[in-house]
């Protein structure tokens, strides 16, 4: 590569990499945006709380408990795909700005090592090949390793809501169970 195409893509890097830095704001003030609607919902949810509890309406008290629990579990399943969505669309142009200047470096070299084929030895086209290999490798290592960590991801992500699922699901059958003996019959 030669001085000037050098320092060109040196300019555009940093261009990009300003753009990464204005693009990991955005997503942290969105996930701050998300966090102050939560902190927001439950402070109101408390006030309530707190009212009822201070005129001793028990009753009333065991219902603001039972729906705030109950859309809790709304509210955090839902901040959860949005955080999960703003951080996937963040990794995957991570990724991609990666990918495409390993790509540069790889073209880079091709060309280093084509233009020195004519200067070096006999032996000189092995080391070529070898080298593209390599640089080849290294690439289809990259993608792949993506797809794993996407793959992985996406496991997780199903894990966790099967796991927050079996969760809701105990607490509404232990509910109902307590009805159930609570109620004379």
């Amino acid at each position: 590569m030669n001085p000037k195409d050098f320092q060109d893509w040196q300019r555009e890097k940093a261009k990009e990499l300003f753009t990464f830095s204005h693009k990991l704001l955005e997503t942290a003030k969105e996930i701050g945006d998300h966090h102050l609607a939560e902190v927001e919902y439950s402070m109101k949810n408390a006030m309530a709380t707190a009212k009822s509890a201070a005129k001793n309406d028990l009753s009333k008290l065991k219902d603001l408990q039972e729906e705030a629990t109950k859309e809790a579990a709304k509210r955090a399943a839902t901040y959860q795909k949005k955080v999960k969505s703003l951080l996937k669309d963040l990794g995957e142009n991570a990724a991609d700005e990666t990918e495409k200047h390993l790509e540069k470096v790889r073209h880079s070299l091709v060309s280093w090592l084509e233009d020195a084929e004519s200067k070096m030895p006999s032996h000189a086209d092995k080391l070529s090949k070898v080298v593209h290999e390599m640089s080849t490798t290294g690439q289809q290592m990259f993608q792949e390793g993506r797809r794993i960590v996407n793959q992985v991801a996406d496991s997780a992500e199903k894990n966790l809501d099967e796991l927050v699922k079996k969760a809701s699901s105990g607490k509404k059958s232990k509910a109902a169970s307590k009805e159930s003996t609570d109620s004379p019959e």
